[in-house]
């Protein structure tokens, strides 16, 4: 065997990128074959090796790849934030207040509007009481009757 004394610096690094790489290839491989293994052993029980784990093994062996350990699996989805401000002239437009700020928010700003008024127009909407916000009654048209009947 070589003494690491007799190679130049490029050469003892090329060395150590060979290394990394064998070691990376070799643990792969005996994380594949275990695997395999393991799956071999669920399935003469008579059960996957999901279930048994309760998350999937693509997950799992993706994440493993990458060198870091595999994400839990979330059982139940989130539910959406609650609106923190809405667009009072269009209360289908709302925002959490997380996250980058949404064009309308920034335009009302912008146009001397307050932020009061928009937490207030969300807190309206939430309690379902839309026609608080409008601004000017709106007059409803007549309806025609109908003709007597002869």
């Amino acid at each position: 065997m070589t003494h690491l004394a007799d190679y130049s610096l490029p050469q003892l690094k090329q060395l150590q990128t060979r290394i990394s790489k064998e070691i990376e290839k070799r643990e792969s491989n005996t994380k594949a074959s275990l695997l395999k293994r393991l799956r071999k052993l669920a399935q003469e029980e008579g059960i996957s090796l999901e279930d048994l784990l309760g998350r999937t093994m693509e997950t799992t062996a993706s994440a493993t790849k990458r060198g870091r350990p595999a994400a839990k699996t979330v059982s139940a989805k989130k539910e959406p934030l609650a609106a923190k401000y809405r667009n009072p002239n269009n209360l289908e437009q709302s925002w959490s207040g997380r996250g980058r700020k949404p064009g309308w928010f920034e335009a009302w700003v912008a146009n001397g509007g307050t932020i009061a008024a928009l937490e207030h127009a969300a807190s309206v909407a939430k309690k379902g009481r839309r026609g608080a916000l409008s601004v000017e009654p709106v007059a409803a048209e007549p309806v025609p009757t109908a003709p007597a009947a002869t």
